[in-house]
Parts: C-alpha cells; structure tokens; sequence
C-alpha cells in the first residue's frame, strides 16, 4: 500500500514538475506579456512596418482587424501596412484594462481595450476610437512573437 502511495505522489511531482507553473512562474510570464505588449504598440508609433513586423511571427500570423482578414502572413503585413499607414506621421495607442491570461510556459494572450489617435504628414490629428484588442503571443527560440491579432471597433 504504501509503495503504491509512493508511486502515486512521485506520479504527481512529475506531472507538476513537467507539465505545471507555479504562480511565481506564471506572475513571470504575465510581466513579460505587459512589457512585451508596451514595447510593440511604442513600435507602431515609429510609424516603421518593418521594425512592428519583428514582432511577429514568420512561421505563422494573422491579423484580423473588424471581423476581416487583414493580412494572413507577416510578409503581407510587410507589403501592406506600410501603404495602409502612407500619409502618417504617428498612431499611439492609450492602453486600458489590459487581462494576460497564460496558456502555458511559451503561450500567452493579453486583451485590452484602447484608444487610439493619428497623426497626418501634416500634423492632422485624427482620433481612430476605441477598440478591443487581443494578441496571441509565442515563445519561440527564447524569444515572444505575436501569432494572432484580433482588433475589433468598439
């Protein structure tokens, strides 16, 4: 009986130790997500595509803007952000409410919603609005990249 206890809690450990975060762990991963999340909506205001696109990922993206598909790959997002943004000078974006939620050591999303203002060429401020975001982030080769966006107009 006790051998079978002793089988069942070292089962148990290395099932935790395998397959398990602890809290601290998952507390990491969710800092990682927030810094992550802020340095690359800062990107976007460079206005510089190719610098966002570093940001994703290469092997697999999608970015759904309005319940469309914007761009299916991060090559397209290369060809075709940078004509969608022609014209503009800078596009931030005031984050609130962001909610991580940690899938598993190397998956994560974060959600939040955001206002966001554009700046022309020639310093035309347009407010864009508020919208929904979701980002669906990777760990690959040490490092997070954004899978999946989903921006939807508030």
């Amino acid at each position: 009986m006790i051998k079978s206890i002793l089988i069942f809690i070292l089962i148990i450990l290395t099932g935790r130790i395998t397959y398990g975060q602890t809290d601290k762990e998952t507390g990491k991963i969710v800092e990682e997500i927030l810094a992550v999340t802020e340095r690359y909506n800062q990107t976007w205001e460079t206005i510089n595509m190719l610098k966002v696109a570093e940001f994703h990922s290469d092997s697999s993206f999608r970015y759904y803007r309005n319940m469309e598909l914007s761009v299916g790959s991060n090559e397209e997002f290369k060809t075709v952000y940078p004509q969608i943004l022609k014209g503009t000078k800078s596009f931030k974006m005031k984050v609130e409410n962001p909610i991580v939620q940690v899938l598993a050591k190397d998956a994560a999303l974060i959600g939040f919603t955001a206002v966001a203002e554009l700046i022309t060429l020639d310093n035309k401020v347009l407010d864009i609005g508020t919208g929904a975001y979701t980002y669906v982030w990777k760990k690959k080769k040490g490092q997070w990249k954004i899978v999946h966006i989903h921006e939807s107009a508030k």
